[in-house]
């Protein structure tokens, strides 16, 4: 009976150790979980802190989150946090007035968190790596120090050959692409950083050279710059997205990944399915997503105090193989969909590029000051 015993709960923890949260949706009165299997109560251990009025319920889940760290915002100053806090656990945190409550109800793979009487107001992408309260300054232009002794590799999407996507004026997206990192470049290097590109003209350079190219400068950061597009635009997306590497999590990012990875085929014959993944070090990774939600942030600022309605694609992951062989921190940045009506048009315009930029650069600013 011992052993019976014994076997179940091992058994029991082996589950749980394999239980992974596969999306944290926003509802109109709360956030619900959902799970790559059936989850039960006992999943979720709890606390609460209490603070100059301010009520944190904290739930720590033995399970690994699937994509980044995200933060949604409610009415009469109500905040939701769900992010990795360790290896084994992602922790959740609403924080709440005095004599508010929380109803938990589960079904099958989905917890919900709900909060009678409350309705949403925004949902943004999280701009707390961890949870200790410590948020991304706004504007991270701190001076030149901060960019001393720093390397930044900037590599302006496709080239020579190689299109891109088609913008709804008829410009290529490599074109762009080098407009914005050229911009990006003179920001940087005015903020101390010493900076590389992969390329300054109209010339075609393979995904794995671009990656080599950034080892051998020995750069503490990698930014691809390209531009998003959809055949056929039915649903109009738009939207600024920052991706990191890893295997894919979303059909969305499978589908970017697929129109960004397929003008070097050479390079998905050279990778073999197991050398790509002996490229995903989890250290790497981490960093990455890290410095992809600063310079989410960064570009969300940066264009918001200038155009109303810039779409937050959020922050996601996926396997592009431009990022593969890096050794440093990177990130692709799809700036905005060429094939939306609007912001097809802004994205060739100069003062929007330059507001990109500078987002950018907020973003590496902001990266850096938690990352010394």
């Amino acid at each position: 009976m011992m052993r019976l015993i014994v076997a179940l709960c091992l058994f029991s923890a082996l589950l749980l150790a394999d239980l992974k949260i596969t999306a944290a949706k926003q509802l109109e009165d709360g956030i619900a979980l959902d799970f790559n299997a059936n989850v039960k109560e006992g999943a979720f251990k709890s606390f609460v802190l209490e603070n100059k009025g301010v009520v944190r319920y904290v739930y720590d889940i033995n399970a690994e989150l699937l994509g980044s760290a995200r933060v949604f915002d409610f009415q009469d100053g109500v905040n939701i946090k769900v992010a990795q806090n360790s290896k084994e656990k992602v922790r959740l945190v609403i924080a709440l007035p005095k004599n508010a409550k929380i109803d938990l109800d589960i079904k099958n793979k989905r917890a919900s968190f709900r909060i009678p009487n409350l309705k949403k107001q925004t949902e943004s992408i999280s701009i707390a790596a961890l949870f200790d309260g410590k948020m991304v300054q706004k504007n991270a232009v701190v001076g030149k120090e901060i960019g001393k002794g720093r390397i930044v590799v900037v590599d302006p999407g496709h080239g020579g050959k190689d299109c891109g996507a088609v913008s709804v004026e008829k410009v290529c997206e490599k074109v762009i692409a080098l407009h914005i990192a050229k911009y990006l470049r003179d920001e940087l290097k005015k903020r101390g950083y010493k900076v590389y590109m992969t390329r300054e003209n109209d010339v075609f350079i393979g995904l794995r050279e671009r990656t080599t190219f950034a080892n051998n400068k020995n750069a503490d950061l990698f930014i691809s710059v390209h531009a998003n597009a959809i055949a056929q635009n039915k649903e109009k997306l738009e939207g600024v997205e920052s991706y990191f590497l890893s295997t894919a999590r979303s059909e969305r990012a499978k589908k970017v990944a697929a129109i960004e990875n397929k003008d070097d085929t050479g390079v998905m014959n050279y990778f073999s399915k197991q050398s790509f993944l002996n490229t995903l070090n989890k250290q790497r990774i981490v960093a990455s997503n890290k410095l992809a939600i600063d310079i989410q942030y960064g570009m969300l600022q940066g264009l918001r105090q200038k155009y109303k309605g810039v779409v937050d694609g959020g922050v996601r992951e996926g396997p592009f193989w431009v990022l593969v062989g890096a050794l440093m921190p990177s990130v692709l940045l799809e700036v905005g969909y060429l094939t939306h009506p609007k912001e097809g048009k802004r994205i060739n315009q100069g003062a929007y590029q330059k507001a990109l930029a500078l987002g950018i650069a907020d973003g590496v600013d902001g990266y850096f000051q938690k990352n010394p």
